[in-house]
């Protein structure tokens, strides 16, 4: 028996059965082992009418459908699907893309930086998450903060090193409430040493954890919250950038 704590969040499980899982109506296919989660829809939408994306599956919700993609790259296959936004989605999605077989991702996105001298597109590889989010202490004990694989972080970052990409390692800030970034907590924040704000990244590492997968995440800088008012920078007009990122996470994925 869990014993109540003061509050419900708090109350961690370990038990690895829950009462519903990704097994109970999803079967493995044959796919390929590695994977590219990206929040663009836009580039993955170009590439598939393009003629790079060959559907292999869905994932289905009541609001939404996200098709599941293969493609090639440097002649070998890869899966890629869009990203869905927020911490409780993602790791759905996540579980999902688990199950029917994958086990090594790159996720890919845009987050809001937290310090003004990031410039829009400058590349950020979180090495861990502050947990101010709910899925992620379902998952795992609760803490403050979940790190990323270690691993994955040190072959991001030897890739990143070796085409001379520009590149920030940091801690993100992982929240579920977007509309709730005041300025206080945005410099509690940024005193612990987070230089982007996102939606996704520790909820993402806790269910890669729990599951024993391999997960790494790149970020680039998008809208502009360190000033006394929020800059987007029209950070989801940069084509280029989200296009280059996604390329990029598929070459870095393959050599997980």
């Amino acid at each position: 028996m869990l014993n109540k704590k003061d509050f419900p969040i708090l109350e961690y499980d370990d038990n690895k059965n829950a009462k519903i899982s990704p097994s109970n109506f999803i079967s493995k296919k044959d796919v390929p082992e590695h994977c590219v989660i990206a929040f663009f829809g836009d580039v993955i939408e170009k590439m598939f009418k393009n003629n790079r994306l060959k559907q292999i599956g869905v994932i289905k919700t009541c609001t939404v459908s996200l098709p599941i993609y293969e493609t090639e790259y440097n002649g070998k296959k890869i899966g890629i699907v869009v990203g869905f936004l927020g911490a409780a989605g993602s790791a759905g999605e996540l579980e999902e893309l688990i199950e029917i077989g994958f086990k090594k991702f790159i996720v890919c996105g845009a987050a809001g930086v937290l310090q003004k001298d990031i410039q829009v597109g400058h590349l950020v590889l979180p090495y861990s998450a502050v947990r101010d989010e709910g899925l992620s202490y379902h998952y795992l004990k609760p803490s403050r903060e979940v790190e990323c694989d270690y691993e994955v972080v040190d072959i991001i970052e030897k890739q990143l090193k070796n085409d001379n990409i520009p590149y920030i390692k940091a801690k993100t800030w992982t929240t579920d409430a977007f509309y709730r970034e005041t300025e206080d907590k945005i410099k509690l924040r940024v005193s612990e040493g987070c230089v982007t704000v996102e939606m996704e990244a520790a909820a993402l590492f806790a269910v890669s954890k729990f599951r024993g997968v391999k997960l790494g995440q790149i970020l680039f800088g998008g809208d502009d919250l360190s000033g006394v008012e929020l800059d987007s920078r029209k950070w989801n007009s940069r084509d280029a950038i989200r296009e280059n990122l996604v390329e990029l996470s598929l070459k870095i994925c393959l050599s997980l």
